[in-house]
């Protein structure tokens, strides 16, 4: 407001040398200078007084939008720098990263080929120790069948043996014998 007061005042002061320096020298002029000259005052200090009340602070506000528009962009741009940063530690770490996990899978796959050699040797030793007790069994059954075969073979020779010993004669003695040997019990038996 008191700008609208000190421009008012200055534009009366030269409205007022004009009318002074215009009146000097002719001695005829306009009269009516001296209100044309308030009236320009008013119409003045009426346009700064509008001025200032409605254009300031548009201006002021339009100002403080700007202001605020661009504190908001340097944040932004200040997280934009800091996301930058982070994103740049990320890239520079991502190297090490790499190779980390190019060790722990190098790791993991020398731990899981052990486990699998381990577990190879362990179903081929079953393998192993079943096919042996299966040879041991077939073996034994093997053993068993020729025995049985010799056996046979042993009593066939036996029967050929005794059949060409014994003759008529003597077959009829050995029953003599065996039917003497025989208790009347084991007669009423049969």
């Amino acid at each position: 407001m008191p700008t609208i007061l000190r421009t008012s005042t200055a534009l009366m002061l030269m409205a007022m040398a004009a009318s002074a320096a215009g009146a000097g020298g002719h001695g005829e002029g306009d009269p009516y200078l001296h209100y044309k000259l308030v009236n320009f005052g008013i119409l003045a200090a009426g346009i700064g007084f509008l001025v200032v009340k409605l254009l300031f602070p548009a201006f002021r506000k339009q100002q403080k939008e700007i202001l605020d528009g661009m504190a908001q962009a340097e944040r932004k741009a200040e997280e934009a720098k800091a996301e930058a940063a982070v994103i740049e530690s990320r890239m520079a770490g991502l190297e090490q990263d790499v190779a980390g996990l190019k060790q722990r899978a190098a790791a993991e796959m020398g731990h899981e080929r052990e486990r699998l050699e381990k577990e190879t040797a362990a179903q081929l030793a079953k393998i192993a120790n079943a096919a042996e007790i299966e040879i041991a069994s077939m073996t034994k059954a093997a053993r068993q069948e020729l025995k049985e075969y010799s056996a046979e073979l042993a009593l066939e020779l036996a029967k050929q043996k005794i059949r060409s010993r014994l003759d008529d004669a003597a077959q009829s003695g050995l029953i003599a014998r065996f039917a003497a040997g025989l208790t009347p019990d084991v007669v009423e038996k049969n």
